[in-house]
């Protein structure tokens, strides 16, 4: 191996926090000569609004009023300062200060890659899923009886050990250069470092997104096959893909 590709596996294996990661991830990460990948920021909201129905989904106006308010990732960001005890403390105040909702804005993740002369060219919509953790919530509802306490300790497990990749979306034009791949493994490096356990995502059966996601480092599951959130959640607790839809996920451990 030559000395180039020693640092730079040298650095891919150094601990984030001894890498400025936190301003890595506002200034951005380099994918060739010509895009960077970094957060997104208030002037970016129409380009990816613009972008994010090329994955089948929308924008949704609490996000794009987080990501321009600069409330998005903001626990995200406590946490590549100061570890991931920075980053539940983030989140537990957002829990005793706001509600559940801005708590799970505050570790929502919108990345960006923007081409030198073309503006932004693609993008990652990441966050936790609070539908799904309301779903586990709703069914142990079911089963006995959960006290306000252990209501508010559910959502905040779900709030820092589960994220969804919403979508990614790259125009045609720039694909199959890798800038898809990079948005997904900063997406999992920032999560994980946060100390989630599972990052995963919905597809639908397009030909060839089973390889993009296993290539990015993640298993996809068999059409139809159901997610078990026992590492989140401490219990069995399942959900489900679309019709014709798979799972995609990734675990720290």
């Amino acid at each position: 191996m030559g000395k180039g590709k020693r640092l730079r596996a040298a650095r891919e294996k150094a601990p984030i926090a001894a890498r400025n990661f936190e301003r890595d991830l506002v200034d951005g990460w380099a994918v060739g000569p010509h895009i960077r990948v970094r957060q997104a920021a208030a002037p970016d909201i129409s380009a990816i609004a613009e972008l994010v129905p090329l994955a089948g989904v929308k924008l949704e106006d609490a996000l794009a009023e987080a990501v321009s308010s600069g409330v998005s990732g903001a626990a995200l960001r406590a946490g590549l300062r100061g570890g991931s005890e920075a980053f539940v403390r983030h989140t537990a105040e957002q829990f005793a200060t706001q509600d559940a909702r801005q708590a799970y804005l505050n570790a929502s993740l919108v990345l960006v890659a923007e081409h030198r002369d073309r503006g932004v060219v693609g993008t990652l919509v990441a966050y936790p899923p609070s539908n799904v953790v309301n779903i586990h919530l709703r069914g142990r509802q079911g089963k006995d009886t959960v006290s306000a306490k252990e209501q508010q300790q559910i959502l905040m497990l779900g709030a820092v050990g589960l994220s969804k990749v919403k979508a990614v979306a790259v125009q045609e034009s720039e694909r199959r250069h890798g800038v898809g791949e990079t948005m997904l493994k900063r997406c999992t490096q920032v999560y994980f470092h946060c100390g989630y356990m599972l990052v995963y995502g919905q597809m639908p059966p397009t030909p060839g997104l089973d390889v993009f996601y296993r290539r990015a480092g993640f298993q996809v599951l068999q059409p139809g096959e159901p997610l078990d959130l026992w590492v989140i959640f401490g219990v069995h607790s399942e959900i489900h893909p679309g019709p014709d839809e798979r799972m995609f996920i990734r675990d720290r451990l």
